[in-house]
């Protein structure tokens, strides 16, 4: 058997789509979806972040990189701060010598100090996204359909999978999924919708960059 491919994850919350790549990654009760893989890190960076604990149930290691050390050395300079937060990570990831990198409800925007190193080592950085390729970019995407839709200006919004690169939300998409907002009543109704779509779109799009090989 081929080597597997080295998954390393990268999260914020609760983890519920990291949850849904290690169910993926499981034979039982069906095969798996994703096959000959190995999360050889999740990595947060808040320290509360439950899906640490998701991931340590799974058997993967963690690790916790905080950008409060980062402002307390640059108090002045919130630049600097995050240029060294993203140097450093990337060293973190590199040590592990993953093949691939998913941002799953990962929160922080990543720099070239980080997007230049991983890119050197040809390493794919993925992302989940909740808006279509083109539409909505940026932070609170679901929230703000929401309030199109209240406003009679939209009736579907989406997800996609994508490749990260320096400009936010526009990589190559993979894979992406529209959603209706028909028949929606609340916001806590449609962010249902999308985390239960998400879940199952992060695990396609994870499929075909293992099985297919796809890079930007």
């Amino acid at each position: 058997m081929a080597h597997p491919t080295r998954i390393t994850v990268l999260i914020s919350g609760s983890g519920s789509n990291l949850q849904a790549l290690i169910d993926a990654s499981h034979p039982p009760p069906q095969p798996p979806k994703l096959q000959n893989v190995q999360f050889v890190r999740v990595i947060s960076d808040r320290k509360s972040a439950y899906g640490l604990q998701r991931a340590e149930r799974a058997g993967i290691p963690t690790a916790y990189q905080g950008i409060i050390p980062y402002r307390k050395k640059h108090p002045d300079d919130e630049d600097s701060a995050r240029k060294a937060y993203d140097t450093d990570l990337a060293k973190l990831i590199l040590a592990d010598s993953p093949n691939l990198i998913i941002c799953a409800g990962f929160m922080r925007i990543l720099t070239p100090n980080f997007l230049n190193p991983i890119n050197d080592a040809t390493i794919p950085i993925i992302n989940l996204h909740p808006s279509l390729h083109g539409d909505l970019v940026g932070a609170h995407c679901i929230e703000r359909a929401w309030e199109e839709f209240q406003q009679g200006k939209r009736m579907k919004t989406g997800i996609m999978i994508h490749f990260v690169i320096s400009e936010v939300d526009e990589g190559e998409p993979i894979v992406q999924q529209e959603i209706s907002m028909e028949g929606l009543q609340t916001l806590e109704e449609m962010q249902e919708r999308v985390h239960q779509a998400e879940h199952v779109l992060i695990v396609e799009g994870a499929r075909i960059c293992v099985e297919k090989g796809r890079r930007p």
